[in-house]
């Protein structure tokens, strides 16, 4: 008989450690369900001091830039929308463009309508007529490979200022494509080199928008590292090292990211 109630005595206890693990273990759950929910923030915005401004193999600017991104981002982190602005320091480069994009299973889709105003100072922000607009909208297809470092992609400007007149004189879109193939040649804890070469034509014309003929528009490396400020924390800097044959000329853009 003591021998039954010692072993019953036994499991109870044993029963009870059970449940107090098994509670314990559901308010684990909950803090960690609570903790992830309080690090989500779908709005944030980011700032961008560069030596120049350079996009897809042409020379935007050549004057220092700082550029904010205004964005909202999914809990799933699949889909992002933003604003984003470009201003250069001299006064005569000015940029506000807005943007979508959607990630999944290594595609993406963006699409960027975007309003670089700095040789149009007469252009009204909601003007999309082909012959007096600052904005053309630029729609890039993508494809991350897994598990090589390399990604695809394929950008048409399906409307805007990515024009050409006609041999009757009529001014028709040119859909430009731009494609690029980049490569991580080199990735490491804190620094990274990757390799780019993109070309450029139209359909619908010898002329496109990235230049005169179909021809490779963009050429180059990207040095990426992480640098110690302070001895307290690490900023993203950036060097792009950019040839484009089509257009003769290369340069060099240095980028650091703020936050």
């Amino acid at each position: 008989m003591k021998l039954f109630k010692s072993a019953l005595m036994l499991m109870c206890i044993f029963a009870l450690q059970q449940l107090q693990a098994q509670e314990d273990l559901r308010l684990s759950d909950l803090e960690i369900v609570d903790s992830t929910s309080s690090k989500y923030q779908p709005f944030d915005f980011n700032l961008k001091v560069k030596t120049m401004h350079l996009w897809k193999g042409l020379r935007v600017t050549d004057a220092p830039v700082v550029d904010v991104d205004l964005n909202y981002t999914s809990r799933n982190g699949k889909f992002k929308a933003g604003l984003w602005g470009g201003a250069g320091v001299t006064g005569y480069y000015t940029e506000f463009d807005y943007y979508a994009s959607y990630t999944t299973n290594g595609f993406s889709l963006a699409v960027w309508d975007i309003n670089n105003s700095s040789d149009y100072p007469d252009a009204k922000i909601f003007d999309y007529d082909r012959s007096t607009t600052s904005h053309f909208i630029d729609v890039t297809l993508g494809y991350q490979f897994k598990p090589i470092p390399l990604k695809l992609s394929w950008s048409t400007i399906v409307q805007g200022r990515d024009t050409y007149v006609t041999s009757s004189g009529k001014l028709r879109n040119a859909f430009s494509n731009y494609v690029e193939a980049s490569y991580g040649l080199i990735q490491k804890k804190d620094w990274s080199v990757n390799a780019f070469v993109g070309g450029a034509f139209s359909f619908e014309n010898e002329a496109h928008f990235y230049g005169e003929h179909p021809n490779v528009t963009n050429l180059g490396l990207i040095y990426a590292k992480e640098v110690t400020v302070l001895k307290k924390f690490t900023l993203p800097f950036t060097a792009t090292a950019m040839w484009n044959p089509e257009q003769e000329y290369g340069a060099i853009e240095v980028a650091v990211t703020l936050f």
